[in-house]
């Protein structure tokens, strides 16, 4: 098996091929799928960024996307080692830093979320992971899968999650190598997120002028509740943590009647 590097090197200092658009010039369905399904975690803007060069495909790729994630049979912790694994030997920074949160959130140790850019053989995987985690490297690197590891495979997951691990793994080294490819920067990273870091967000809300649509509230729930009695939201967080920086702007881009201003000052 080829060699790799322990973790994927990020792009720090070379501007991406095609630069990310910024989610003022998304397509309207495009920041509403990425408003839908916050529970998946940030660090995907440059992600989206990118696929809105090209919507119809966005849409199609996310809608693959959504039922890998909230519709597959593997379960949660299976889904996101191959996730790991193939963007570890894909050497993709940004897929890999991505779902480190929601690896964590299926049930990955930090030890466990670390192992997967290393040996499989250096970690304890019980066997039916470490078979998992042989298929995604022969899957990466194109090779053929020897009928020992597809028969241990077998033993282990149904049919269907069978079919389900390839079009995982092949779903997610295609979005790797698109991303190498463009040198598309992780969110954490780009020059963009970085400045904004070293600012100061403060969020103004007019209620008055608030249409009860209540997307705000599921882009940024942490900053946006909506009242029960009248259906308008309220603003929690005036002054919100910097974490919740993207989601404010999000949910800013999101609201139909333009009650949400954003003031951003160094």
């Amino acid at each position: 098996m080829p060699s790799s590097p322990a973790h994927p090197a990020l792009h720090t200092s070379t501007p991406p091929r095609i630069p990310p658009l910024p989610p003022s010039e998304w397509p309207p369905a495009l920041r509403l799928l990425l408003a839908d399904s916050q529970a998946d975690g940030p660090g995907r803007e440059n992600l989206f960024g990118t696929l809105a060069h090209h919507p119809a495909l966005a849409h199609a790729w996310l809608s693959l996307a959504r039922v890998l994630t909230h519709e597959g049979t593997l379960g949660h912790r299976r889904r996101e080692l191959v996730v790991l694994r193939t963007a570890h030997r894909l050497g993709a920074a940004y897929v890999y830093e991505r779902h480190r949160t929601p690896a964590a959130q299926a049930g990955l140790t930090a030890d466990e979320i670390e192992a997967t850019a290393t040996d499989p053989h250096t970690h304890p995987w019980a066997p039916e992971e470490l078979v998992l985690l042989q298929a995604c490297d022969l899957l990466a690197a194109n090779a053929p899968v020897p009928d020992g590891v597809w028969d241990r495979l077998a033993r282990e997951l149904r049919p269907e999650q069978l079919v389900e691990l390839l079009v995982l793994a092949g779903q997610t080294a295609t979005m790797c190598t698109a991303l190498n490819v463009l040198r598309t920067p992780s969110d954490t990273t780009s020059s963009d997120s970085a400045a904004r870091q070293r600012r100061h967000l403060t969020v103004r809300l007019d209620r008055e002028r608030c249409c009860s649509a209540g997307q705000c509230v599921g882009a940024a729930p942490e900053v946006f509740e909506q009242s029960e009695t009248d259906g308008r939201v309220t603003l929690l967080v005036p002054e919100p943590d910097q974490r919740y920086a993207a989601d404010v702007r999000l949910a800013a881009d999101l609201c139909p009647s333009g009650a949400i201003t954003l003031v951003d000052t160094p």
